[in-house]
């Protein structure tokens, strides 16, 4: 999964984990579960269509939520 981090510049990096970390904690779940591993990997594929921090963590709850 870092592998993905790696090709993101650094401020994408910066949006994708603060998303993620905000998703995890608003979930009660560890960014290392597989539910956070989940959120990463959703997080770094919807970055492209999603600019921002704020419409990042919204496309996070749109998917994830889904799921529980």
């Amino acid at each position: 999964m870092f592998q993905a981090l790696t090709s993101l510049s650094d401020h994408d990096i910066e949006l994708v984990i603060a998303a993620v970390t905000e998703w995890c904690s608003q979930h009660h779940c560890d960014i290392e579960s597989s539910r956070g591993q989940l959120a990463l990997t959703t997080a770094i594929d919807a970055l492209q269509s999603s600019p921002g921090r704020d419409a990042l963590l919204h496309h996070l709850s749109e998917k994830l939520d889904k799921q529980s």
